[in-house]
């Protein structure tokens, strides 16, 4: 899916990366009280998804997979929104955190990502080569 994602922001000028949310569908109650990811946790899971990306890919996969890993750990109860939808259009601020501009598709589930992006402090800053704007696809399995 991140391989993916990078062909099209490379061919279309925009990014659209699909998060699916696995791993978080576990019939156990929603957590409370965790602790977000470190830079460190974020950077192992990076250097493990992305280890077989082209050398000129590097550096957009380890963003995409910092980012799907960092709100996908912290969106506990993605079993609720198993089928849905929501694509949220987010910037990054010069505070270092992201703003999402917009959301289309499922009202729950786009309120769930939205409240998990723009409270997030610890997210990885974008690469320079990514627009300013970008469009991330949510899609829990």
């Amino acid at each position: 899916m991140i391989a993916d994602a990078i062909k099209t922001s490379l061919a279309g000028g925009t990014i659209l990366l699909t998060l699916l949310l696995a791993g978080c569908q576990s019939s156990s109650p929603p957590r409370t009280g965790t602790a977000p990811p470190t830079q460190q946790e974020l950077q192992q899971v990076a250097d493990k998804q992305c280890a077989s990306a082209k050398s000129d890919q590097q550096e957009t996969c380890r963003y995409l997979a910092k980012m799907q890993y960092g709100v996908t750990r912290n969106f506990y109860d993605a079993n609720k929104y198993k089928g849905r939808e929501c694509a949220a259009t987010i910037s990054y601020g010069q505070q270092g955190r992201y703003n999402v501009q917009s959301t289309a598709g499922d009202e729950r589930l786009c309120l769930k990502v939205w409240s998990v992006i723009s409270s997030a402090t610890w997210l990885p800053a974008p690469p320079k080569n990514l627009p300013r704007r970008t469009v991330i696809d949510f899609k829990p399995l």
